[in-house]
């Protein structure tokens, strides 16, 4: 079954992204660039009237800033799991607003209603607590701070393990006035 999916892949200093993609690989079994998950989606839309959607909500929210600074330990109650999220202290507000726009219209359908959206970027899973505990207090205490921003979406189609690209929306660009 085809799932689409939103996310946002945003863009880092080399440094961080090395080092981000390096502990997403090994602590939380996750192989790729770092990203930000806005619409978890199992809707009866076709692709091209997900993308409009998409495209429609969006089309007036400009890039975002946003600094990692802490650290959180979030349970996956159902899988037995504990997931170490990093999160955004500076630009917070922008993303849950993205996320929040999002889920309007043909999309509201895809809000999940079982926990809150929380903004975040995945760096560890495990099924121990404390090893998760443990690493969420070493990275606040080691001062982490990364900065990034967010210019498009990415739309995604998800058969199975299988994921493809359905579509790039650029964020709008602030003009003389805005």
């Amino acid at each position: 079954m085809e799932t689409l999916e939103v996310i946002a892949r945003p863009h880092f200093n080399k440094v961080d992204l090395a080092w981000l993609t390096d502990i997403r690989t090994r602590r939380a079994g996750s192989r790729g660039a770092p990203y930000f998950t806005l619409v978890f989606a199992n809707l009866s839309l076709t692709s091209a009237a997900f993308l409009k959607a998409v495209r429609t909500h969006t089309k007036n929210i400009h890039p975002i800033r946003f600094r990692l600074r802490s650290a959180l330990v979030v349970p996956e109650h159902a899988a037995g799991r504990f997931h170490v999220f990093l999160i955004p202290d500076e630009g917070f507000g922008a993303i849950l607003k993205l996320h929040d726009v999002l889920h309007v219209g043909p999309l509201k359908p895809a809000l999940r209603q079982d926990s809150p959206y929380l903004p975040h970027i995945t760096v560890a899973t495990t099924s121990d607590y404390a090893t998760a505990r443990d690493l969420a207090v070493a990275l606040n205490q080691g001062g982490i701070d990364i900065q990034g921003h967010i210019e498009a979406l990415e739309v995604e189609s998800r058969i199975d393990q299988t994921i493809k690209l359905v579509a790039e929306v650029p964020l709008s660009k602030a003009g003389w006035f805005g």
